[in-house]
């Protein structure tokens, strides 16, 4: 699961970054309507896999976050049990805002482009916008990727893990 979530993510990625050349071909005027008919038809599919993308991430730490809840309560160990629920409370907090925010920025890039596209709002409203997205998309698949990759092997080892000491943590 978790390496179909980072190819849809990747997906997104990358329609986010040719959405954004087909955006500045289109400020150049390099190709008139053609280009905002491409800008548009490469933007409108790319918000909607961001917004399927992300809510399918937090489903993910959601479910392995319920089941290594599950896999901690049946550990006889205090400091086992403590330990896994410690890590997975680490996932949450270092993704949970991410996906939330991350297709945010591009619905609200595509509102904005939508109103800079009818003079309603300045262009460079839509361009800080769409660039807030992309970084916004970069960090989140960086953070994803590598707690969902700690998430599997947790699952793995959440039976037998021990604990480092106290004065190990990590």
């Amino acid at each position: 699961m978790a390496l179909a979530l980072t190819l849809l993510s990747v997906f997104t990625l990358v329609g986010l970054v040719l959405s954004s050349l087909s955006g500045w071909a289109l400020s150049q005027a390099l190709g008139g309507s053609t280009t905002a008919a491409r800008h548009i038809a490469v933007a409108v599919p790319t918000v909607l896999f961001s917004l399927f993308t992300q809510s399918m991430i937090l489903f993910f730490f959601i479910g392995t976050g319920k089941m290594l809840k599950e896999a901690a309560a049946k550990r006889p160990d205090p400091d086992g049990r403590d330990f896994i629920l410690a890590r997975v409370k680490g996932f949450k907090l270092r993704t949970s805002a991410l996906c939330t925010f991350a297709p945010l920025s591009a619905l609200a890039t595509g509102l904005l482009g939508v109103t800079a596209h009818t003079g309603k709002t300045p262009a460079w409203l839509h361009l800080v916008v769409a660039i807030g997205c992309v970084l916004l998309h970069v960090v989140a698949f960086g953070r994803e990727v590598v707690a969902m990759a700690a998430t599997n092997q947790l699952m793995d080892e959440a039976a037998t893990l021990v604990p480092p000491a106290p004065g190990n943590a990590a």
